[in-house]
């Protein structure tokens, strides 16, 4: 388990995508820990891929709980295959969390954030915003999109005060990672053994995987004052990963 560390978030609220599991679990509870007040969003009772009706519920929800300090979209589902093995619903269902959820976020908190003159905005892409995975065409490019719109967001909205970054995970022991681990051997057992947990933590360099904790401890330094003069980051938190 990582160190307890403080970053001077109390005060702060904090709106959190996803913070029922795994990684968001992690963010909710590091935020809170350090004095945030965190709003979490995930389902069942907030369904982000309903991206028909999503930019009207989130108004309603900074109506009545106030201007968010602290945005981290975190939310995100996955599904293997290769183009032709992948057809559009699938790929458009993919965006609408990965990608179309986080805007329609971003659009909502930067308002306030403008008004404030200060504001952070952490997004949760993937080492696959980074570097190619085979079976992983559809969200990979949804990771991709993340971190390209918190580049060139960091640049519009610098002016203002608000600082915009990204996160790209690596291999992180949670339950999503134990899935398509399974589901690789399932589906493609000439190229994915039953042993690619081993094979996984063996193509890390630290040679395990990040506990759910280490990546929100970045989450919550990115989100502090700590990095009051870091915008526009890409930052691999994957244990040497991508440096391979």
């Amino acid at each position: 388990m990582p160190a307890t560390l403080s970053f001077g978030l109390a005060g702060r609220r904090a709106l959190v995508t996803g913070h029922r599991g795994g990684i968001g679990s992690a963010i909710a509870r590091v935020l809170t820990r350090d004095g945030a007040e965190v709003i979490g969003l995930d389902l069942p009772d907030f369904d982000l891929s309903d991206t028909a009706t999503l930019e009207e519920r989130l108004a309603g929800l900074i109506a009545e709980k106030g201007p968010i300090d602290i945005l981290v979209n975190n939310a995100g589902v996955t599904v293997l295959g290769s183009v032709l093995e992948t057809p559009l619903a699938e790929v458009e269902r993919v965006f609408q969390v990965n990608f179309l959820a986080a805007y329609a976020l971003m659009r909502a908190v930067l308002p306030g954030m403008v008004e404030k003159g200060k504001g952070a905005i952490v997004n949760i892409a993937s080492d696959q915003a980074l570097i190619g995975k085979q079976v992983s065409a559809a969200y990979g490019a949804s990771k991709g999109a993340i971190a390209q719109i918190s580049r060139s967001a960091a640049l519009d909205w610098a002016r203002h005060g608000i600082r915009v970054n990204c996160i790209a995970p690596g291999s992180t022991d949670t339950a999503m990672l134990a899935t398509v681990i399974g589901d690789l051997a399932a589906k493609y057992p000439d190229r994915f053994s039953v042993s690619s947990t081993d094979a996984y933590k063996a193509g890390v360099p630290l040679g395990r995987f990040a506990d759910p904790e280490e990546i929100a401890n970045a989450v919550a330094f990115l989100a502090s004052d700590a990095a009051s003069f870091i915008t526009g980051v890409i930052l691999p938190v994957d244990g040497g990963g991508t440096a391979q």
